[in-house]
């Protein structure tokens, strides 16, 4: 079945999308027969294949030097449940011990059988962050080589109204990314890094994270890394945690969101023992590319992460295979669906790359990788789009939220949604951060212009709050748990609409002259100038006039 957007949605260059393929793609890529498409696993091997066989049959070129495959160096770590992982913290002559999957989460992502971390100090080092351009060091004046950290996830005025605030209140930032603060921390010297969980700063419930983390892991290769361990507390556990040392984490939250805030010991010892099963492997983003057909040196490009969590902590019904069927078999089913799209249309002005990546889940590993090793020169490359999900839940909205707002793309976006008689707003849960929770953060910190979009909410046909009320269920209910897995009830019309806005939002950037970039004021406009100025004073590498003269 091939169907287009009704008239009041849809645009003049609307093409057909055939529902019976996405149907198809998404529930093969997120059934059993592929375990959870966990990377380094048998489950890649399926997925890779089959992305590569689709992209194939869509008429895509082989984008990684005459193959599909650009393949991607990664380390895998899981921390054995046999013996039970140990993580003691003693203080004021008392030793307790806090409970593996219950109260903390243990993982390394080094290449490493065995973590043994004795008795470390541990400071609390506020939200962990140091941003000399805001004026923040929670680092300033203390020593954390070798020693254990606790952090507060989110930013210091995550609780204030949106734009009050030197992190901009509400709308989380990159600093306030979990990792971000694994990053800082290991730059810092830290051995350990205790992230505090709560639901409301990070977004998501603890349950998230011990079904996301009770698997392999997989991560690139951090061998020269000081960090030996990353780990997630509950808020209850790191009250337990820090009243022995006689302190209340009400008043330790209060004094990390206030500026000058200092960094202190605890005065109290943390010991980690946990046994790993460590291997490295390659792993594989799955490229293809459709050659431009007046500025094939010009690039627009597509990502949606085939990978998910593969066998994952069993539900109440002993299902153990966190499928990932919305997050995000439904992306690359609609990433193979623009293909085919752009393919019968006969391609366009500018290249066209289509992109599988691998290890989103894991930390952006495969956009991280492509990020610094692109096949395409990120100077020649215009913008990225991802999708990470389609909307295959609610159905058709009026409405289709711009996450990441802050480039010149902004315009384009509009002007494809304005074709649908879709209205643009901005990031519906600024706080979340989803600004920085998709590949897309990889490719903005190498400057490169971004497309993030999120769901709409205003579902044609349903009451007010419904699409939200939806939306709070998946994340409380099936986000990467095994219930996230293909319902054939959904409601198509929503994927469908959503694939028109990013077939619009692509087919401008590659029929365009345009260099779209980011806002002046924006934490990643001077990688992309450093990128452009970097280029253009190449003669060999300048495309033309347009993008070297980008403002």
């Amino acid at each position: 079945m091939l169907i287009g957007m009704s008239a009041a949605c849809a645009s003049d260059a609307s093409p057909a999308f055939s529902v019976d393929q996405l149907k198809r793609d998404t529930r093969i890529l997120s059934s059993d027969a592929f375990e959870g498409r966990a990377p380094l696993s048998a489950g890649e091997d399926k997925a890779i294949a089959y992305i590569g066989a689709a992209m194939h049959a869509a008429g895509l070129k082989p984008g990684a030097h005459g193959s599909f495959l650009q393949a991607v160096p990664l380390v895998q770590t899981e921390t054995l449940a046999d013996p039970t992982p140990r993580f003691e913290v003693t203080g004021n002559a008392r030793t307790v011990a806090f409970s593996y999957g219950k109260d903390i989460t243990l993982n390394t992502r080094r290449n490493l059988s065995r973590v043994a971390l004795p008795g470390t100090d541990v400071l609390f080092v506020g939200y962990g962050i140091h941003a000399p351009e805001r004026h923040w060091d929670d680092y300033e004046g203390v020593d954390v080589r070798g020693k254990t950290v606790l952090i507060l996830v989110n930013d210091p005025d995550w609780q204030n109204p949106l734009g009050v605030g030197a992190f901009g209140g509400a709308a989380m930032t990159y600093y306030g990314r979990w990792t971000y603060k694994y990053e800082e921390a290991a730059r810092q010297g830290a051995a350990a890094a205790i992230i505090v969980h709560s639901d409301a700063a990070a977004g998501y419930p603890f349950s998230v994270l011990t079904s996301s983390l009770s698997g392999p892991r997989v991560s690139l290769d951090h061998s020269n890394e000081p960090l030996l361990v990353e780990a997630w507390i509950t808020r209850a556990g790191a009250e337990k945690l820090v009243a022995l040392a006689g302190e209340r984490l009400d008043s330790l939250t209060k004094a990390a969101g206030t500026p000058g805030f200092r960094a202190r010991s605890l005065g109290i010892a943390a010991r980690f023992d946990f046994k790993v099963n460590a291997r490295t492997g390659m792993s594989n983003n799955v490229v293809g590319v459709l050659p431009g057909k007046t500025h094939p040196d010009e690039y627009v490009l597509y990502t949606a992460h085939w990978d998910h969590l593969g066998r994952c902590r069993p539900d109440d019904k002993g299902d153990d295979i966190c499928n990932g069927a919305i997050d995000n078999a439904s992306g690359v089913a609609g990433l193979l669906e623009l293909a085919r799209a752009f393919h019968r249309k006969g391609g366009a002005g500018r290249s066209v790359i289509f992109m599988a990546t691998t290890g989103e889940e894991y930390g952006l590993l495969g956009s991280q990788y492509y990020a610094t090793h692109p096949l395409y020169p990120l100077a020649h490359t215009v913008a990225d789009i991802d999708i990470d999900p389609l909307s295959y839940m609610l159905g058709a909205t009026r409405d289709i939220s711009l996450v990441a707002d802050q480039t010149e793309l902004a315009r384009t976006v509009r002007e494809a949604a304005a074709a649908q008689g879709r209205t643009v707003t901005p990031d519906t849960l600024p706080e979340a951060g989803m600004r920085y929770r998709s590949d897309t953060l990889s490719f903005s910190r190498a400057g490169l212009p971004v497309v993030v979009l999120g769901n709409g909410i205003d579902v044609i046909g349903k009451p007010s709050g419904w699409g939200s009320r939806q939306l709070d269920d998946y994340v409380t209910h099936r986000y990467h748990q095994p219930s996230d897995a293909y319902d054939p009830h959904w409601d198509w019309s929503g994927a469908v609409q959503d694939l028109d806005l990013y077939f619009g939002i692509g087919l401008r950037l590659a029929e365009g002259r345009d260099w779209p970039n980011w806002f002046a004021n924006d934490e990643f406009r001077a990688a992309r100038d450093a990128v452009l100025k970097a280029a253009c004073s190449d003669a060999t590498s300048a495309s033309g006039p347009s993008r070297c003269s980008s403002p």
